[in-house]
């Protein structure tokens, strides 16, 4: 067992690479797509969300009110609507 910060993938670099490479080859993994981000500015800051199919998937938070971060709204993986901000 190895207890670190650094991702596995930097620590196991070579076998990492060899096995995705080689579940890209049987197909088990989805091929690799461009992903699509959007910053959202918010009242205090603003939220960068994914593009997932037709909706948006907040990834990242970045606001100087604390209140922010413990809104269920804006918490990573909750699904938002663009319409519901100003931009």
């Amino acid at each position: 067992m190895l207890y670190t910060v650094v991702p596995l993938e930097r620590i196991y670099s070579n076998m990492a690479k060899s096995v995705l490479d080689e579940y890209k080859v049987k197909g088990l993994m989805p091929k690799d797509e461009p992903v699509t981000y959007k910053d959202i500015p918010i009242a205090h800051g603003k939220i960068l969300a994914q593009l997932e199919g037709d909706k948006y998937v907040v990834s990242r938070i970045n606001s100087t009110d604390m209140a922010d971060y413990l809104n269920s709204k804006y918490a990573p993986g909750s699904q938002i609507k663009i319409d519901d901000f100003w931009i």
